[in-house]
């Protein structure tokens, strides 16, 4: 099957036509992710299952992030947590996610989870909680979906053809 990418913010009627006044809803997106949580500084967050190779993680302009799933990965330490967040905010997405748990969720609840979505670009990153894993991966699913203010039957003013 072929990977589609376009730039525009995906919305559905839920099946209806448009004209029977029902709301049209943008989808929720995600990301398979990885970092380390081992240290107190934070790192960037990478696209796929390698905590050091591949794309840096960057949510778009208007993402606000829902929740986070964890497939666990973490070594060591005492019921090791990590955060996730931005270097402005190392915790402003999700504070103190289990790190080892596989299945482990968190909905989004920190300080930059807003209705407005992040203000710019943003590059996300990830470090140790307030109990650290001494090693592994952390590989997980990051939710979002994108702001999106257009009425229905309108083009989203958040979309660029």
């Amino acid at each position: 099957m072929a990977t589609t990418t376009f730039q525009g913010i995906v919305r559905s009627y839920g099946g209806q036509d448009k004209s029977s006044g029902v709301t049209a809803s943008n989808v929720n997106l995600s990301a398979v992710v990885s970092f380390n949580p081992v240290g107190a500084s934070a790192v960037a967050v990478r696209v796929g299952a390698s905590a050091t190779a591949g794309e840096i993680f960057t949510l778009p302009k208007g993402a606000v992030p829902s929740s986070f799933i964890s497939l666990g990965g973490a070594t060591g330490g005492t019921n090791p947590t990590f955060d996730i967040g931005t270097a402005a905010d190392q915790d402003g997405f999700f504070n103190e996610v289990d790190a080892d748990l596989k299945g482990a969720s968190q909905s989004a609840a920190g300080a930059l989870v807003v209705g407005t979505g992040v203000p710019a670009n943003v590059v996300v990153t990830a470090n140790q909680g307030a109990s650290a894993a001494t090693g592994g991966t952390v590989t997980g699913t990051f939710f979002y979906t994108m702001v999106d203010s257009a009425e229905p039957g309108e083009q989203s003013n958040l979309s660029s053809y």
